[in-house]
């Protein structure tokens, strides 16, 4: 699950056609809350067993899929995900200067260490900074706003999950991994080298996560 879809474009050109999934662009949902979402989805996913991606701010909608009794999830990857406020600054997220991205007056080199951890992923930059062009200043300010009101919610995960933590994610502080360790029952966490957005900076090794998990049930 991604806001757009288009940013999982660098994780998707490297899983095999062997390979099922369905990417879920939150844009394309008619829902604009994560339980109804969630719901949503699986009116959309149909029969199955289902291995969950879900990066950043969809993390809170796959927890509310675990939820969900007739849906047969096996696994659940949690990508720099956060099940409450993902830090101090995050507070601040609905009156973010969201004008200065559009306008491009803050530097792409600023951007890549912030979103990709390095300075030199000026074509993420470039594919994140499109993304913008299809989603709205309101629908954006309301997700910030829902994160920055964020609380741990208080029923556990009994799906098998993994944790992917990005080494070098300046918007989600390490902290976070401790919310998913009193919430999950069975979790497994792994450190990937990368920013906030580790299936664009590093998308190797989330598919060799990715694809570890479904070895696991097949």
């Amino acid at each position: 699950m991604d806001g757009t879809g288009k940013l999982f474009k660098p994780l998707l050109e490297i899983i095999p056609d062997n390979i099922a999934y369905e990417v879920f662009p939150l844009s394309s949902l008619v829902a604009d809350n994560p339980k109804q979402q969630a719901k949503e989805i699986v009116t959309r996913l149909g029969v199955g067993e289902f291995v969950i991606f879900a990066e950043s701010y969809s993390g809170i909608i796959a927890y509310e899929l675990s939820k969900i009794p007739d849906i047969n999830i096996k696994h659940i990857l949690f990508a720099a995900s956060f099940l409450s406020r993902p830090s101090q600054i995050s507070r601040l997220g609905p009156y973010a200067p969201l004008f200065m991205l559009r306008k491009n007056l803050i530097t792409k080199n600023i951007l890549s260490r912030l979103f990709f951890g390095h300075s030199g992923h000026i074509d993420l930059v470039k594919l994140f900074l499109g993304t913008l062009d299809s989603i709205t200043d309101a629908t954006l300010k309301k997700r910030l706003r829902r994160i920055s009101k964020l609380t741990l919610p208080a029923t556990s995960i009994e799906v098998p999950c993994t944790y992917l933590q990005a080494t070098k994610d300046k918007l989600v502080s390490k902290k976070a991994v401790l919310d998913f360790k009193k919430i999950c029952v069975n979790l497994t966490i792994k450190q990937i080298k990368g920013g906030h957005f580790i299936a664009q900076s590093n998308p190797l090794e989330c598919w060799d996560a990715i694809k570890e998990v479904i070895t696991l049930y097949k």
